[in-house]
Formats: C-alpha cells, sequence, structure tokens
C-alpha cells in the first residue's frame, strides 16, 4: 500500500534535505537544493506514525543509496545503528512502536516554522562569511 505524501511531509522532507545540506548521507554525492534524486529515507517507514516525522528516523539519501538499503535491510540498520549510537538507536525502535495519533495541522505549522529556522540561519551563517 502506498502511503499519501501530505503537505506537512512535504515540509519535513524539505527539512531533512536542508540539515543535510543536500548530500547523501551514505555516498556523499551532493545535490542542488531542490533536486528531486536526493530522499527523504525513513528507518521505520512513514506507516510508524510516531516516527514519521521524527529527524532521528531520515537521512537524506540519494535514489540509488535509498535503494540500495531498502534492498539490504541488515545493512541499513548496523549504519543507522552506528549514526545514532545504541541509546538513541534503540529509543528510536521503541517510538516507532508506539501510537502516535495523527497531527498534519501541528505538523504543517511545526515544520514551516522549521524551516523558517533554518533559512534565517543560513542568511546568517551567509552574513558573517562576509566579515
Amino acid at each position: 500500500m502506498k502511503i499519501k505524501i501530505d503537505k506537512a511531509d512535504s515540509l519535513f522532507s524539505k527539512w531533512i534535505r536542508n540539515r543535510d545540506y543536500w548530500i547523501c548521507k551514505r555516498c556523499f554525492t551532493k545535490y542542488e537544493e531542490g533536486s528531486v534524486g536526493l530522499h527523504n529515507s525513513h528507518f521505520y517507514s512513514r506507516s510508524h506514525e510516531n516516527t514519521r516525522f521524527d529527524p532521528n528516523n531520515c537521512d537524506a539519501l540519494c535514489f540509488g543509496c535509498h535503494r540500495y538499503f531498502t534492498s539490504n535491510p541488515n545493512e541499513y540498520r548496523e549504519w543507522k545503528l552506528k549514526q545514532l549510537g545504541e541509546e538513541r538507536f534503540l529509543n528510536l525502535q521503541l517510538e516507532a512502536n508506539l501510537y502516535h495519533k495523527k497531527d498534519r495541522k501541528f505538523e504543517i505549522i511545526k515544520w514551516q516554522e522549521a524551516l523558517k529556522v533554518q533559512k534565517n540561519l543560513k542568511l546568517n551563517m551567509k552574513r558573517l562569511k562576509k566579515k
């Protein structure tokens, strides 16, 4: 069953790719901002509502690396465990298996604001580099 991508998903996906500087976290290929070649990969699928919008659950991955990890879940697990460390990984695993009611209005507001913060940080960094 394909899960619908709504506005909250799109905002969160953009936030993740911005957080990761539009670079694939596995192969380190750099993508132009807005590129469709870089995905927001969910370690626990989007069907797990409690971790659907959890930044610890997501990474920017290129199409090839995303497909590779989908085909090699044990390797994806080891990679994610190394990335997060055991405590954060186990916490993510617990969160993924807990119930969470959908609240898309809240998620839209939350990720719109988070994107504004990212944009302001990026502008401030550019200003500091000019000095």
